[in-house]
């Protein structure tokens, strides 16, 4: 529980950089790497849980995620970049990216479904499959409300009253 606080580690940062980067999915293993102690030793699942889904690793997650975001990026930027020989011909070299090295980009909707799809249906943990599954259906009551909003209204607003027979007649009556 001493990792519950408000300030970040250097074993939390390794930990997440560990996640991201190096690819490790056990949460358990991660928070033993933080806490600095042995996996057997955690016998509190649910502070593995709260650890994971405090602010602080939340934040950490996102901006770790952003900076592999950005370096594959510069990575297949600099990999497709004109290469001079002696100084009068150019071309560019493209090398085989590994399998696990392709860019998926998550800000597009369909790409963030098959994500979440992937992790309910390959994960070990009834946790993370209830969090991904929390998440696809408040995705899609976001896509219903706002498929609601969107729909065309159909009402019929009355003619203005200076277009009335009986505003006419009343104003003919009144003049008089």
């Amino acid at each position: 529980m001493a990792l519950l606080n408000k300030k970040l580690t250097p074993r939390e940062i390794s930990a997440i950089y560990y996640h991201i980067f190096g690819g490790c999915a056990d949460w358990v293993l991660l928070y033993a790497i933080a806490d600095g102690i042995d996996v057997q030793d955690i016998k509190n699942r649910s502070a593995v849980y709260k650890w994971k889904n405090s602010h602080k690793i939340q934040d950490l997650l996102s901006k770790v995620q952003e900076e592999k975001t950005r370096l594959l990026a510069s990575a297949e930027k600099a990999e497709k970049r004109p290469i001079s020989d002696d100084g009068d011909s150019t071309h560019t070299t493209t090398q085989p990216q590994p399998q696990n090295a392709k860019f998926t980009d998550f800000s597009r909707p369909e790409n963030q479904f098959r994500k979440l799809n992937e992790l309910v249906n390959t994960a070990t943990d009834s946790a993370e499959t209830l969090d991904a599954l929390k998440v696809i259906m408040s995705a899609q009551k976001a896509d219903r409300e706002a498929a609601r909003d969107g729909k065309a209204v159909k009402c019929y607003i009355p003619i203005s009253c200076k277009d009335c027979k009986l505003y006419e007649k009343a104003r003919k009556k009144v003049s008089l």
